[in-house]
């Protein structure tokens, strides 16, 4: 037998036992919740995994709302039509993206500057390409917190956030870190990236206390999927993710909750975690006790509103996974995500076929 042969006898064994847990979780035999997986592979192409995570052995969910999911084929051909290959780079490189926020009025964190040994710049326009003109620009910025970010990271990775500090010369405290960070430490933390494709510094976002109850440690930040077809511009789901104690991102990768949003009345649904491969659903936040289930978002018109905006101004696109936070002055975009994970329609109970339909109605 080979090692292929092993690890699929491995998958499918893992995939069996996952099974049992989820039938008796939800009070069913695991004969049905296996025929059930079936028809829907026959019906939508996808499996037990994203089976799984969308909670479909619920038996309070319609089949016919389970048949609202793509599987990645159809995801990504739709992806295809709706959002052009050529026009994602806008914001995938968080560069342009930023211009772009600028120039089109729309909401976000103010841009410091970018570091990089041949092009960098700041907010000024000045040169931006060394540890002194660093050392110059920050100086500008003791007592306040800032944000660093790679220019085309994701999942939180580089992500950091702290206080610029004077102490003889200029540190970094980094917000979820005892000790200080000297300025050449930093960039030498960075180095590879900052040679590369350059370092962003930003403005640290101050969100509104009602979000920061949640977990004060993060800014947490709604998820919304955003589609344009030739009618309208609406959100079609959303899930609101939220850090855990100390952390300061709130994504699923970096071990966040997420809340499903019902995108009408912006009330939440039960938290979930990536740490199992299915829905270990929570009342409350795992580290505080607040209640997470049934909890109305505040300023949730804002959240629609900064969302489809936004899409309507991106170019060539019309569909957008939007990271929004919410400061005390209104809604802020974080990022936007012109290709989202499709397992985020999962953890928000989000009917994905909608893409499709509005990529076919396109190509009529």
């Amino acid at each position: 037998m080979t090692s292929d042969h092993i690890t699929g006898l491995k998958k499918v064994k893992r995939t069996w036992v996952l099974i049992k847990l989820e039938a008796a979780r939800r009070e069913r035999s695991s004969l049905s919740v296996i025929t059930e997986m079936i028809r829907l592979y026959i019906k939508c192409g996808f499996g037990p995994s994203y089976y799984l995570l969308a909670g479909m052995a619920d038996k309070g969910m319609a089949w016919e709302e389970k048949c609202r999911h793509l599987n990645d084929v159809s995801y990504h051909k739709a992806l295809g039509i709706l959002n052009p290959l050529e026009y994602r780079k806008i914001t995938q490189h968080k560069l342009t993206e930023k211009a772009f926020f600028k120039l089109s009025n729309i909401p976000t964190s103010e841009l410091i500057g970018f570091l990089q040994p041949s092009s960098g710049f700041d907010q000024k326009g000045s040169s931006l390409t060394c540890e002194q003109d660093l050392l110059c620009l920050l100086s500008d910025f003791i007592g306040q917190t800032i944000v660093i970010k790679l220019i085309e990271g994701h999942g939180g990775a580089g992500f950091a956030a702290g206080t610029i500090i004077y102490n003889e010369k200029l540190y970094f405290q980094p917000l979820n870190e005892p000790n200080k960070i000297s300025i050449s430490a930093l960039i030498s933390r960075y180095a590879s990236a900052i040679e590369s494709d350059g370092l962003l510094f930003e403005r640290y976002l101050e969100q509104a206390i009602t979000y920061s109850n949640f977990n004060s440690s993060s800014v947490n930040t709604v998820r919304t999927w955003a589609l344009q077809t030739p009618q309208e511009i609406k959100v079609i789901g959303a899930y609101f993710r939220i850090g855990r104690k100390g952390s300061l991102i709130d994504n699923g990768d970096g071990g966040g909750i997420m809340c499903p949003v019902d995108p009408t009345t912006g009330i939440l649904g039960k938290g979930v975690t990536t740490k199992t491969p299915y829905r270990d659903e929570m009342e409350k936040h795992l580290d505080h006790d607040i209640q997470l289930n049934g909890v109305q978002l505040p300023s949730w018109q804002e959240v629609l509103d900064c969302s489809c905006e936004t899409l309507r101004k991106l170019p060539h696109t019309r569909f957008a996974g939007m990271d929004v936070a919410m400061t005390e002055t209104g809604a802020s975009i974080i990022e936007v995500n012109v290709a989202p994970d499709k397992d985020g329609a999962a953890y928000g109970f989000i009917q994905s076929r909608l893409l499709l339909e509005a990529a076919v109605s396109l190509r009529r």
